[in-house]
């Protein structure tokens, strides 16, 4: 569990750097930023599901303040997830492309916030999965 899980976070790590080059260009490309997000919507998922699992196997014999740790790691996905799924609504192809700059800049703070939560991912679920081994 914990190499898919390491696996899932770097393929997401690797789409999100992707989707970063990508918003350095002076014009967006709209086939290549649909087949990134796409990719990164499948990375993500991914992730999520795997993130699912581990949690519901640590849940079951950890110490209370354990539980309720990877419980906030849990609702912390759901509001990632709303407010992923919100970005990629508001932020069609379309508008993209008729607002680049301003993709550009809400690119940048998704980015940033799934970074952080990967981080924070890492830092709870991996040595927990580990000590499991």
């Amino acid at each position: 569990m914990l190499a898919e899980l390491r696996a899932a976070h770097e393929a997401l790590l690797a789409g999100i750097q992707e989707l970063e080059d990508a918003t350095h260009a002076a014009a967006p490309d709209a086939s290549a930023l649909a087949a990134i997000r796409w990719r990164l919507s499948r990375a993500s998922s991914r992730r999520r599901r795997l993130v699912d699992e581990a949690s519901a196997r640590l849940r079951e014999g950890n110490a209370p303040e354990v539980v309720a740790e990877i419980d906030r790691l849990r609702e912390n996905s759901a509001e990632m997830l709303s407010s992923s799924s919100r970005h990629v609504g508001e932020w069609t192809i379309d508008r993209i492309v008729a607002d680049w700059d301003g993709y550009r800049a809400a690119s940048t703070a998704m980015r940033a916030s799934m970074r952080r939560r990967i981080a924070r991912e890492k830092a709870i679920l991996y040595p927990l999965l580990e000590a499991m081994r």
